[in-house]
């Protein structure tokens, strides 16, 4: 990832940190692991992000852990085919009942992706630029 798309994927997490007050935790999370992701070692300690991956004895809230790993595997998130939709899904914490409020769909259509019926190109670019991939 080069400088100018973290800071356009850190700005853009902020802004949705202050106006997404249901995921603001997720977010924060994001911030977190995207600047790892690029700074690497340089950002933080290991103990620091092993506790945001693994949120180690509850120190951390999910959902600052499920932000901390979309951020820090921002750059091998890909939803392209079935096993990739039920893998970003099942990382990211969603139900099928969350995935197919984000697309828009009925659980059965998103039960139908993770088959390998495949999904538009509109739908994969919604369920994309809500989960920041």
């Amino acid at each position: 990832m080069d400088k100018k798309r973290f800071q356009s994927l850190l700005g853009m997490a902020k802004s949705m940190q202050s106006i997404d007050h249901d995921r603001a935790d997720f977010w924060r999370g994001f911030q977190r692991g995207i600047r790892r992701s690029f700074h690497g070692e340089n950002f933080g300690t290991q103990e620091e992000h092993e506790k945001f991956y693994n949120c180690r004895d509850g120190e951390y809230r999910r959902d600052l852990q499920t932000g901390y790993r979309a951020g820090y595997h921002y750059d091998e998130l890909k939803i392209d085919d079935a096993d990739d939709v039920q893998t970003l899904r099942k990382f990211l914490g969603l139900t099928v009942s969350d995935l197919s409020e984000i697309a828009a769909v009925s659980p059965r259509t998103v039960e139908g992706w993770e088959q390998g019926r495949s999904m538009s190109d509109t739908v994969c670019q919604l369920i994309k630029r809500y989960l920041m991939i």
